[in-house]
């Protein structure tokens, strides 16, 4: 599925945000599209980066309710978020 901005997500918990949360599909700022830029440039509100097992893709997630990551920094208002641990909320 492709997401588009303003969509309404959930995102399932996993590996770096660990707790299931809602948010807004965004564009992405310009210091994360700088910061990533040599690793797999933004292709709008997403951006594919070659992993060991192939491609992952990734869209920018504005989080209603900021999040702490798996590390437990933050929290963050947003963040990058792999495809697969995001579902579009009616």
């Amino acid at each position: 599925m492709t997401f588009r901005i303003g969509d309404r997500v959930g995102v399932r918990g996993h590996w770096n945000f660990p707790n299931c949360c809602i948010g807004t599909i965004a564009e992405p700022p310009e210091f994360a599209v700088q910061l990533v830029e040599n690793c797999g440039p933004w292709d709008g509100v997403r951006r594919f980066v070659q992993g060991r097992k192939g491609t992952i893709e990734f869209y920018w997630v504005e989080f209603e309710t900021p999040q702490n990551d798996g590390d437990g920094d933050g929290p963050y208002a947003a963040g990058e978020v792999e495809v697969e641990y995001i579902t579009l909320k009616e």
